[in-house]
C-alpha cells in the first residue's frame, strides 16, 4: 500500500480531480494520518471552530497545507454542503475558512474551479468576494460558464470590490481574452471607482497583440483619467512601447521645472522614468530627455528633495538601455575573474532546486548558494548586487519618489569599484532601516532584500540588522537570506503584512515559485558569470557606459 500511495502522490495533478480522488481513496484505505488526524478530520476542525481563528484552526491550516493536494477532495466536500451553520453569517465564516485552506494547497488545485464558481451564487457578499479572490489565484480556463459568471459579477452595482475582483479574475484567465471580456473591460474604463478602472486596465494589459481600438482607448484614458494615469501608462508601455514613448517623454519632461512641493508631479514624472527603464533599448530615443533631467537636477542642488531622485532614476533608465543590447567589444574590460566561481555558476545543474514538499521555500536557494562553495566578499557582493537590482525594480514600481532602492543599489556598485571604508560606510548608512509592516508584501520583502544586500559590504562583526542591532540569525547564509527576500518580493503576496492592497496604485503580478526562482537565478548568472570568466565586467563596464550616455553632448 505504501508504494501505491507514493505512486498516487506522484501522479496526482491539481488539474485532474479524478487523480486526487484516487489519491484520497488510497489515503483512506491505508489509514493515512497527519499529526494523528485524517484530512477529513482536519477539515472538520475548521468547521468546528465556527470560522474563528483559534490555535486549533491554525493547526488545521498548517496540517492541510502539509497534506497538499491530498486534502483537496475533503475540502471540496465541505464546500459542497448546502449549509454549514444555521446563521448565514456563521455559514459565511466557515466557507471563507475552507476557501483559505483550499488556496493554500499546493500545487495549484485548479480542479476546484467548478466548486468555487458555484459560490458566486451564494447570498453572502463576503463569500462571493472571497470566491472571486480564489478564482484570481486559481486562474481558470476561459470556459463559457466561467466567463459568464464573472461577467455577471462585474455588474454588481453595490460592491465596487466585487466588480474590481471579478475583472481581476477575468484578467487571470488562463487563455486568450474573449471578445465579450474585452468589451466589458473597455466599458469599465468609465466606472466610478478608480479601483475598478485599474482592474479593467489589467484585463486590457492581457490583450496581445493589442487592437487599434484598445490602443486608442488607452491613449484617451491617459488624458481623461487622472487617478489611473500611472496604470494606463504602465499598460500602454507593455502593449506598445512605440505608442507609449511620446506620452512617457511628455510626462517625464514635467520633472524639468517641477515646483519644490509638487509631490504628485514628482511621482508621475519619476514613474514615467521607471517605465522607460522597463522598455530597455526602445527607450533610447529618450536619451536627450534623460540628459535634460540630470542637468536640471544638478541645477536644483543637493538641498532639493527631488533632485537626487531625478538623477538616480535617469541613471537607471540609462543602465537599462545599455544592458538591453550587447556591449561593443571595445567597451569590454577583461579581468582576472574567478575561475572557480565561473565553473560553479556555469555548472550543469538547473540552479536552485525545484519547489516541492521535500524542498521547502528557503531550502533550495540556500542549497544553491552553498553549491557555489566558499565566496570572497567581492563575489558575495556582486551576487547581491544582481539580486538588489531585481528588488530595486520592484520597489520603484510602487514608490519611485523614494530613492532608497536606487541609492542602495548605486552605493553597492560603487563599493565594488572602490571597496574602501568611505564607500562601505555610505552603503551601510543608506541601508540602515527596518521595513514597516504597513508596506505591501512586495515592498516589504524588496526592502529587506536591499537591507541585507548593504550588510554584505560590512565586516563580519558589523553585520547587524537595521536599528535593532541584532545580528542575522545565520550570518553565513546572508547571501541566501538576501536572495530569499527578493524571491518573496517576486512572489508578491508571499507573506502577510498589514497592507490592505487597495491602496496600491500600480499593477503587479504574482509569479509561481519556479518562475521566481528561475528569474533570480538568471539575474545572478547574467550579472556575475561574464566577470567570473574574466571576459568583461557587467558592473564596471555598464556603469561607465551609462554615465557616458548621460554626459555626451
Amino acid at each position: 500500500m505504501g508504494d501505491a500511495l507514493a505512486e498516487a502522490r506522484r501522479r496526482a495533478s491539481g488539474d485532474d480531480l479524478a487523480s486526487l480522488r484516487r489519491l484520497d481513496a488510497l489515503m483512506v484505505r491505508s489509514g493515512f494520518r497527519h499529526a494523528d488526524r485524517t484530512p477529513r478530520e482536519w477539515a472538520a476542525v475548521l468547521v468546528a471552530q465556527g470560522g474563528t481563528q483559534t490555535a486549533s484552526s491554525y493547526d488545521a491550516h498548517e496540517a492541510l497545507r502539509a497534506i497538499g493536494l491530498g486534502a483537496v477532495p475533503a475540502l471540496l466536500e465541505v464546500l459542497a454542503r448546502p449549509q454549514l451553520a444555521e446563521k448565514e453569517s456563521a455559514d459565511a465564516d466557515l466557507r471563507l475558512n475552507v476557501l483559505e485552506a483550499l488556496m493554500e494547497a499546493g500545487p495549484l488545485p485548479r480542479c476546484a474551479v467548478p466548486a468555487v464558481l458555484e459560490l458566486l451564487s451564494r447570498r453572502s457578499a463576503r463569500v462571493r468576494r472571497q470566491a472571486l479572490r480564489a478564482l484570481v489565484y486559481l486562474r481558470p480556463r476561459p470556459s463559457r460558464l466561467a466567463v459568464r459568471l464573472l461577467l455577471e459579477a462585474c455588474q454588481d452595482k453595490t460592491q465596487w470590490q466585487a466588480r474590481a475582483t471579478a475583472l481581476d479574475a477575468l484578467a487571470a484567465l488562463d487563455g486568450p481574452v474573449p471578445d465579450d471580456v474585452l468589451r466589458e473591460a473597455l466599458g469599465r474604463l468609465s466606472d466610478e471607482s478608480p479601483y475598478v478602472r485599474r482592474s479593467a486596465l489589467r484585463v486590457l494589459g492581457r490583450c496581445t497583440p493589442p487592437s487599434e481600438e484598445v490602443l486608442r482607448a488607452l491613449e484617451e484614458q491617459v488624458v481623461l483619467d487622472d487617478e489611473s494615469r500611472v496604470v494606463v501608462l504602465q499598460v500602454l508601455s507593455w502593449l506598445s512601447p512605440s505608442r507609449a514613448l511620446p506620452l512617457l517623454d511628455t510626462t517625464a519632461r514635467g520633472l524639468v521645472g517641477l515646483l519644490p512641493d509638487d509631490q504628485d508631479g514628482a511621482r508621475l514624472g519619476l514613474f514615467a522614468l521607471h517605465l522607460l527603464a522597463g522598455m530597455g533599448a526602445e527607450a533610447r530615443p529618450a536619451v536627450g530627455l534623460l540628459r535634460r533631467v540630470v542637468t536640471h537636477a544638478l541645477k536644483r542642488g543637493h538641498g532639493d528633495r527631488f533632485a537626487w531622485c531625478m538623477r538616480v532614476h535617469a541613471e537607471s533608465v540609462a543602465d537599462a538601455i545599455v544592458r538591453s543590447t550587447p556591449l561593443p567589444v571595445e567597451a569590454r574590460t577583461p579581468g582576472p575573474g574567478s575561475p572557480r566561481l565561473a565553473l560553479a555558476l556555469a555548472g550543469p545543474g538547473p540552479g536552485p532546486l525545484p519547489v516541492d514538499a521535500e524542498h521547502p521555500d528557503s531550502a533550495r536557494l540556500r542549497a544553491w548558494v552553498e553549491s557555489l562553495g566558499p565566496l570572497t566578499q567581492e563575489e558575495e557582493v556582486r551576487l547581491c548586487v544582481a539580486v538588489a537590482r531585481v528588488a530595486a525594480r520592484l520597489w520603484d514600481r510602487h514608490g519611485p519618489e523614494n530613492d532608497g532602492a536606487q541609492s542602495s543599489l548605486l552605493a553597492l556598485e560603487e563599493w565594488v569599484l572602490a571597496p574602501d571604508a568611505a564607500h562601505q560606510r555610505k552603503a551601510m548608512e543608506i541601508g540602515l532601516f527596518v521595513p514597516s509592516q504597513l508596506l505591501a508584501s512586495e515592498l516589504f520583502n524588496a526592502a529587506w532584500c536591499l537591507h541585507y544586500a548593504t550588510l554584505m559590504v560590512a565586516d563580519a562583526e558589523r553585520r547587524v540588522v537595521g536599528f535593532t542591532g541584532l545580528a542575522p540569525g545565520e550570518p553565513e547564509h546572508l547571501l541566501a537570506t538576501c536572495a530569499f527576500a527578493a524571491y518573496r518580493a517576486l512572489r508578491s503576496g508571499a507573506c502577510m503584512t498589514m497592507d490592505e492592497g487597495w491602496r496600491d496604485s500600480t499593477l503587479t503580478g504574482r509569479r509561481t515559485p519556479d518562475a521566481a526562482l528561475a528569474s533570480l537565478h538568471r539575474a545572478m548568472v547574467d550579472e556575475v558569470l561574464p566577470w567570473a570568466r574574466g571576459e568583461w565586467d557587467p558592473l564596471r563596464d555598464v556603469l561607465r557606459e551609462r554615465r557616458r550616455l548621460l554626459e555626451e553632448a
